[in-house]
């Protein structure tokens, strides 16, 4: 397929220029090329599973979470930096 050297302006000013169905056309061509690219947060996926501190992070997160509404963090930060 031959590469056209338009802007992006100049494309859109086009598809404003299409019918209704026309601008359907494009727009699900266009939908399906976003669907297929490749997804860059797949690439992390699995990046831990074999992190022996993986669990103890996630725990250290949570124990946060929790502490956060009832003004403990202070105290969480106390115990971290005391290991």
């Amino acid at each position: 397929m031959p590469t056209l050297d338009i802007t992006v302006e100049q494309v859109i000013m086009l598809v404003k220029q299409l019918p209704l169905e026309g601008k359907k056309a494009v727009f699900k061509v266009l939908q399906n090329e976003l669907e297929f690219q490749e997804n860059p947060w797949l690439k992390l996926a699995g990046k831990y599973q074999d992190d022996p501190q993986f669990e103890e992070m996630l725990a250290y997160i949570e124990a946060v979470r929790v502490a956060w509404p009832k003004g403990q963090r202070q105290e969480l930060n106390d115990q971290e930096e005391a290991k």
